[in-house]
């Protein structure tokens, strides 16, 4: 028996070792994975918006890819190469996210810058504030297809016997010798304005506008013009008008509630047929503002109370007065023109028109004096009021006073303020003459009727009292 066992266990060991030596044919080398390598590319990094880039991926050993594209379109895609639109300007990210067989996952970004349409320059260089007024022969710079569109090349107000405001050609700028605005107009034609607008919110847009058609004037279109694409957006009009009495008799349209936001912004009026004179524009935040708390005298500002003015002034000497429409606030306005030769008071002395309160005005209760004054004159000149039978006034003097009160020599309306105590009248309490418009002694001398050479050309508007 012991025989057998040991026998049994020789052959165990004879089976194994034969074994084992068969298995050294079975042996085989393992060669290691190679990784993927992650390639891609895009066409352009810097375009216009509208555009497109073909975005392309050639990793190797790629088991999937997924692309984002930040502002493009499409959004995504899975497909190795794609080509994306940018339609809107900016600064975006595309992202490549690649996974390999082993399970690894890489990316890689590109920056994609898109430009919008060059900005249009305002005129003069400075944004229209708003709220506030904007003159309509100030639209932007840029020329055609940028500050303006016309449908013809020329001028058609300086054929017509105009004066040329501004080098532009094309939109039809009329130069009177009150109004200065953009006639002529036609379906389609427009013009554009850089605006900063100092408050988000809702407007009233007041449109001063004239028509000597027999038809009347067509609408005007309120615009919102995208400042990086272009596109553009209608805010409101003011819909056909009637003929206002002449080519120079203006009246307001309001277009309200037009909702802005805060900053930069380029306005388009669209002119939607002919038959129309825009003077002006005077944008105002609705619902901010409270009345004034004084008492208006020639104003179309919302006052607690009012004593209005005799209209038109009395012409006193060289004066011819008349009221139009280039207004500071509102649709009206007082003109003093110079003219010795044909005005009803012809005098050597001086320069002076009156206006008067229908009652006499007691601003016992009142600290200051306001008036809106426009000139290009570089005279003396004196804002005067009567007093209880007496004489009382300020000299505005462009070397000296002019900036104490607000005031400037530039052709645009500036609102004056001047403290009711620099008159120097005792007793306010009956006022009988509220704005007398004369020339200072010292600055006019003597003249004749024939002496046309002199300048006191003045606008005067929004004349009221107030305690602050």
């Amino acid at each position: 028996m012991k025989k057998y066992i040991l026998l049994k266990n020789r052959y165990l060991i004879l089976v194994c070792l034969f074994l084992a030596f068969s298995c050294e044919d079975d042996i085989r080398e393992v060669a290691l994975f190679d990784k993927g390598e992650t390639i891609a590319e895009a066409s352009e990094s810097d375009i216009e918006f509208g555009e497109s880039v073909r975005f392309t991926s050639t990793s190797t050993k790629a088991l999937t890819t997924n692309w984002t594209f930040q502002g493009g379109s499409p959004a995504t895609s899975i497909n190795p190469e794609v080509s994306v639109t940018y339609a809107t300007p900016g600064t975006f990210e595309a992202q490549l996210i690649v996974k390999y067989i082993d399970n690894t996952i890489d990316t890689r970004t590109f920056t994609i810058t898109v430009r919008g349409i060059a900005h249009p320059l305002p005129f003069g260089g400075t944004p229209v504030e708003i709220e506030g007024i904007i003159e309509a022969e100030n639209f932007d710079l840029g020329g055609q297809g940028v500050g303006y569109h016309d449908t013809e090349e020329e001028n058609l107000a300086v054929i017509n016997g105009s004066s040329i405001y501004r080098d532009d050609k094309g939109v039809d700028v009329e130069v009177g010798e009150t109004v200065t605005n953009i006639g002529y107009t036609n379906e389609g034609e427009w013009v554009n304005y850089t605006v900063n607008v100092s408050e988000t919110g809702d407007y009233d847009f007041e449109f001063t506008v004239a028509s000597g058609s027999d038809t009347g004037g067509h609408s005007i279109k309120l615009q919102l013009v995208d400042r990086n694409t272009g596109a553009v957006s209608d805010l409101g009009e003011t819909g056909d008008f009637s003929n206002t009495g002449g080519w120079s008799a203006y009246t307001g349209i309001t277009v309200p509630e037009v909702g802005l936001s805060e900053g930069l912004n380029t306005l388009r009026v669209y002119f939607t047929g002919g038959g129309t004179n825009l003077d002006k524009i005077h944008a105002t935040l609705r619902g901010t503002t409270p009345p004034i708390v004084g008492l208006g005298i020639y104003t179309e500002r919302e006052i607690t109370e009012t004593n209005p003015a005799v209209i038109p002034p009395v012409n006193n000497a060289n004066f011819i007065v008349s009221e139009v429409g280039n207004a500071a606030h509102g649709s009206h306005a007082l003109y003093y023109q110079f003219d010795p030769a044909n005005s009803s008071s012809p005098q050597t002395w001086g320069a002076m028109a009156t206006l008067f309160p229908k009652e006499n005005v007691d601003a016992s209760s009142y600290s200051y004096y306001h008036i809106s004054l426009k000139t290009t004159s570089t005279s003396n000149i004196r804002i005067r009021i009567k007093a209880n039978d007496t004489n009382y006034w300020v000299t505005l003097n462009s070397g000296t006073t002019d900036e104490t009160y607000g005031m400037a020599r530039d052709g645009q309306w500036h609102d004056v303020k001047i403290p009711l105590a620099d008159f120097n009248a005792p007793d306010l309490s009956s006022i009988s003459e509220i704005l007398v418009l004369r020339s200072d002694d010292a600055d006019f001398g003597n003249t004749s009727p024939e002496d046309t050479e002199r300048d006191y050309d003045w606008y005067a508007d929004d004349i009221y009292l107030s305690a602050e």
